[in-house]
């Protein structure tokens, strides 16, 4: 489990944290059924309040991306074929809303942001 925070970027750490952990999971790179690290150590590991680090594991429990079992630990769940690629697809349209959004501020019109990703594909 990689993970990368950014003190300088608009988005919270938390959600960095969940960003990053939801996406390896979705990417298979974190296999369902892996123990994933106390909160504590994290938070030690990436020199950051456990705060950040609690609210990113309740997020990723509330969405179903991890289970804790009082006792034993944090697990990563395990997820049905369909609901893996919703979870895909939403990931991604929130992607790409984002990307359009900054082009958007940026006074792209669609055919400019189209043409450019056809280019970069």
């Amino acid at each position: 489990m990689d993970i990368v925070i950014s003190k300088m970027a608009d988005k919270p750490i938390y959600l960095q944290i969940y960003d990053q952990i939801s996406s390896q999971i979705l990417r298979g790179e974190i296999k369902a059924g892996t123990q994933l690290p106390p909160i504590r150590t994290v938070a030690v590991d990436l020199r950051i309040s456990v705060i950040p680090v609690k609210q990113a594991w309740e997020c990723l429990d509330s969405n179903g991306y991890i289970i804790t079992s009082p006792g034993r630990g944090t697990f990563v769940a395990e997820i049905k074929s369909d609901d893996l690629d919703k979870k895909r697809n939403t990931k991604v349209e929130k992607l790409i809303k984002s990307f359009i959004d900054e082009c958007k501020s940026m006074g792209l019109d669609k055919d400019s942001i189209v043409d450019i990703i056809s280019k970069s594909w």
